[in-house]
């Protein structure tokens, strides 16, 4: 009969446990300091630690160091570099995009520039005499930008110049991104061209055949030059006098741009450094600037250059409105970065601890932030003392130019360190994308009909006739066919006319005394000229019995400009 009891047995046949688990094997009591002296003074024996309950170990408890204020990596990764210029190069072809969409006849500013050009590039060729009266209309040197633009029109006419102009614009992203970059990171960088290239000024000015393109371009590289060269000798920083220089001299409304730059200088000297050489930096930029502007004797006209130059009157109302359309979500982001990056300093912003030997100081950053961002307060305070509002929506490139680093700062801080919260800067950027996609296109629109005023004006064009108009520059351009540029007069020039009794006028003066004599063919008005000149001329029409009414085109989009088409009878 076999054995019942099946539980294993140890070799000696008795069975396993019979009478219960086996007792616990003897552990040493832990020996304290006084009976083992060696654990005491031993720095690799861990002190022993009190148990209360045996079931459960207690931990030491761990500190977090201290984290530095500037993050520790290079940015030096080759992955790195071409994610981050895949990114600038996608940026790009947004903006170029945008751009190319804005499909319109010449504006009277951009038909000015191109006329003028083509004489001032004759005449520097050929030596062939300047016969127009627009080169006056050039709020900077005519001999800058009208023979570029003058150049690119003969090669491909309004195309030529408009493309000419967006690559300014491209190069100037470029730009932005690069010194964005260098003074904080990758990631700042494209935060800050993402934003700035769909803003309604860039957009606009990136194809728009005008003075402002290249010297927002020449202002991007004078601040670059000025970052690029702070953490060197300060006399190093009279690179960026000859960009500055020339910036101003090819459009006068770059002098908005000068006391920011200098304040750059002062701000982006070496951190922990003496202030006597940032101070040298800062003085050194404005006087080269100076200096580079005396020989070509535009020294006088940059100084007293004020956006009321050529420029249509406006209503307080209507400036501060457009300025809050155009800019004002950007310019609130760009403040708010300011602010943040004032009050703390953090490692997402930061690369190399190399290029700050020491975190800056609370001082230093809110000098960096109010100098890139007080541009763009500055222009639209600048247009409401002179009362003046049409060349708002080109001279507010350059304080969104200044500003976009701190607005690349302003969009990080809202996403958070890890992309904590990206839809936050999806939001806005999507805001700021469809408020350029919307305003840009108004832009081109804003206007009467430019083609339909064409259009009357061939009928009415005689080769021997003589015509003022107050939009400069467009039949000049478009009828160049029938009329030359000389039969054109400025209105907003004036005109230089002998009456039947040998008086000599001028100016306005002689405009509405050759009205009163019936002397011109027919007079072209635009509401949007100087509000005197177009008084004046309103009136002397009204009584000099020789013209009459024959076409009137206000803007389709309610904008208050309008045409008025007079014609001799």
């Amino acid at each position: 009969m076999m054995n019942s009891d099946l539980s294993p047995k140890n070799p000696a046949g008795t069975p396993k446990n019979p009478a219960g688990p086996a007792p616990e094997p003897d552990v040493p009591a832990p020996r304290t300091a006084a009976e083992d002296p060696k654990s005491a003074t031993d720095p690799a024996t861990p002190a022993p630690v009190p148990v209360d309950n045996p079931d459960r170990v207690e931990l030491a408890p761990y500190t977090i160091p201290q984290v530095p204020a500037i993050g520790w990596d290079p940015g030096t990764s080759p992955r790195r570099r071409w994610i981050a210029r895949g990114l600038l190069g996608a940026v790009l072809a947004v903006q170029a995009a945008l751009s190319l969409r804005l499909l319109a006849a010449a504006h009277p500013d951009e038909a000015a520039a191109m006329v003028a050009g083509r004489q001032q590039l004759a005449h520097l060729l050929h030596g062939t005499p300047v016969t127009t009266d627009l080169v006056d209309r050039i709020n900077g040197s005519p001999w800058l930008y009208p023979p570029l633009a003058g150049a690119a029109a003969d090669a491909n006419g309004i195309w030529g110049t408009r493309l000419l102009s967006l690559g300014f614009a491209l190069l100037t992203t470029v730009l932005v991104y690069s010194l964005t970059r260098r003074l904080f990171n990758e990631r700042v960088a494209i935060c800050a061209i993402a934003v700035y290239a769909v803003l309604q000024s860039t957009v606009v000015v990136g194809f728009y055949a005008a003075p402002e393109a290249l010297a927002v371009l020449l202002v991007a590289l004078a601040a670059w030059a000025v970052v690029f060269t702070s953490r060197r000798h300060p006399a190093l920083v009279l690179t960026a006098a000859p960009a500055l220089a020339l910036a101003c001299a090819v459009a006068y409304s770059a002098a908005l741009a000068v006391p920011a730059l200098v304040a750059l200088a002062l701000a982006t000297a070496r951190p922990g450094g003496r202030p006597g050489p940032a101070a040298l930096r800062a003085l050194l930029l404005a006087a080269g600037t100076v200096v580079l502007l005396l020989p070509y004797g535009t020294l006088g006209e940059v100084a007293g250059w004020s956006p009321s130059h050529g420029n249509a009157p406006g209503s307080a109302g209507a400036i501060l409105l457009s300025t809050l359309q155009w800019g004002g979500l950007f310019t609130v982001l760009a403040v708010a970065g300011t602010i943040a990056y004032a009050r703390r300093e953090q490692m997402t912003e930061h690369d190399a601890p190399e290029k700050d030997a020491a975190p800056t100081s609370r001082a230093r950053r809110a000098l960096l932030g109010t100098a890139l961002t007080a541009t763009a307060l500055l222009v639209p305070a600048a247009h409401l003392w002179t009362g003046t509002s049409g060349a708002l929506f080109r001279h507010l490139g350059y304080g969104m130019l200044l500003a976009a680093p701190l607005a690349g700062v302003g969009l990080t801080r809202l996403v958070g360190a890890h992309f904590r919260h990206p839809q936050l800067g999806i939001l806005v950027w999507v805001a700021l994308l469809a408020l350029g996609l919307e305003q840009s296109a108004l832009r081109y629109q804003n206007g009467p009909d430019s083609g339909r005023l064409l259009a009357v004006l061939r009928v009415h064009t005689e080769p021997q006739g003589h015509y003022l108009t107050e939009v400069d520059g467009l039949a000049e351009y478009y009828l160049g066919a029938v009329s030359k540029p000389e039969q054109w007069v400025s209105a907003r020039a004036g005109t230089d006319y002998r009456d039947g009794a040998g008086v000599q006028h001028h100016g306005d003066d002689g405009s509405t005394a050759a009205i009163r004599d019936g002397w011109f063919t027919m007079v072209v008005l635009d509401s949007t000229a100087p509000r005197a000149t177009d008084r004046a001329l309103s009136d002397a029409l009204a009584g000099s019995g020789h013209y009459r009414l024959v076409a009137q085109f206000t803007s389709p989009t309610g904008d208050s400009s309008t045409y008025k088409v007079y014609l001799k009878h």
